[in-house]
């Protein structure tokens, strides 16, 4: 799976109909030039390429050198596609925790109403604990330490 169909998971990535005709065209471009196919058509066609012209001349150091070239283009999009579909991961799982840490954050707040509308109903309850605190924290400013 590529990092495209990755993103299309993602809400907040724009996919498909969402994007311009030229983005679209460099997500495929992107995706076709950064296969193992591609780079596999590229050494088969050097190689025919090289056996089919007999010239040692300046002509196979040149092919050589667009060989060189053409390989390491295909190689570093490769890795980036791989960049992509990494990023798409780690995005859609960070994602799925945010919604799974909101819907615990919902029912904390559940829980929490609960807890002040018991409180409500005992009447004051929650009045008595600090004026006792309060009470015992003066009564240790009063201690004599000589």
């Amino acid at each position: 799976m590529h990092g495209g169909k990755l993103w299309a998971r993602h809400p907040y990535v724009r996919t498909g109909p969402e994007l311009k005709f030229r983005e679209r065209a460099a997500d495929a471009l992107k995706m076709a030039f950064g296969t193992w196919t591609l780079l596999g058509l590229i050494i088969a066609g050097i190689i025919a390429w090289l056996l089919w012209v007999m010239d040692p001349g300046e002509l196979h150091l040149y092919l050589g050198l667009s060989f060189l070239a053409s390989v390491q283009g295909v190689i570093l999009q490769i890795a980036a596609n791989r960049g992509d579909r990494i990023s798409a991961e780690v995005a859609t799982g960070t994602y799925g925790n945010s919604q799974k840490l909101l819907d615990l954050q919902q029912k904390i707040l559940e829980m929490q109403e609960t807890q002040m509308k018991i409180l409500a109903a005992l009447g004051g309850v929650g009045t008595s604990a600090p004026v006792a605190a309060t009470a015992a924290s003066e009564g240790e400013g009063n201690v004599d330490r000589g």
